[in-house]
């Protein structure tokens, strides 16, 4: 009688303990997204963008400084203010151009180039992202390309990012990988394939160069 006794204030102070551990997760739990509520959008974006990063803080390569082109595209003749105003970096310069595509359409383009180092990368990568998904809900599209003097491997990239190769190709010395990487989201259709980042690498041993573009490719490489 003694032992079911011991036995039944066992059970009830493991049962009591579990009950205050589940009660604590569940505190840390609401407590951690209503943390990620009060975060701003940028906050969030600068926060998780280290998982995806672009090359020079990638480690993949060992350059400092890279090269770094965007384009903002819209078919609609024109783009908001608030978004051509917001500029990437601090002293960032845009070109604006019109053209006719194939279709007849009025098109505007607004591009920039810059050289950046790894802090700069950082924050252009969170302007990127907060962009394009801006611009997804008016059917506009933004372009970013950035290229480093060396070889990569781009496999290891790929590995690092947790990114789906899709299409690949290569010719001579030069190698390129259209790719889908979760995180990104956004993206383009190439054939049957849904791409968001592209990689082209073309040199030997380290010497030569690579380019990272999101979603694809649109200058020369």
């Amino acid at each position: 009688m003694l032992l079911n006794k011991i036995k039944s204030k066992q059970d009830v102070y493991r049962e009591n303990a579990i009950k205050l551990m589940v009660i604590i997760l569940c505190l840390v739990l609401l407590g951690a997204d209503s943390h990620w509520e009060r975060m701003s959008s940028l906050e969030r974006f600068q926060s998780s963008q280290t998982a995806v990063p672009l090359l020079l803080n990638s480690g993949v390569v060992m350059t400092k400084k890279a090269e770094v082109n965007v384009i903002l595209w819209s078919e609609n003749g024109d783009i908001p203010d608030e978004i051509s105003k917001n500029k990437p970096l601090s002293d960032w310069t845009w070109n604006y151009k019109k053209l006719r595509t194939g279709n007849g359409k009025l098109a505007v383009t607004l591009s920039g180039h810059r050289q950046i180092d790894k802090n700069e990368e950082r924050n252009l990568y969170t302007w990127y992202t907060i962009m394009a998904q801006q611009l997804s809900k008016t059917d506009d599209r933004i372009y970013l390309d950035e290229r480093v003097p060396q070889v990569m491997d781009i496999s290891a990239y790929l590995s690092q990012t947790n990114s789906t190769p899709l299409q690949w190709s290569m010719t001579g010395s030069l190698i390129s990988i259209a790719a889908y990487q979760n995180k990104r989201k956004m993206g383009v259709k190439a054939g049957n394939d849904r791409v968001n980042i592209q990689l082209l690498s073309r040199g030997k041993n380290s010497e030569g160069q690579t380019v990272l573009a999101m979603p694809v490719l649109l200058e020369e490489f």
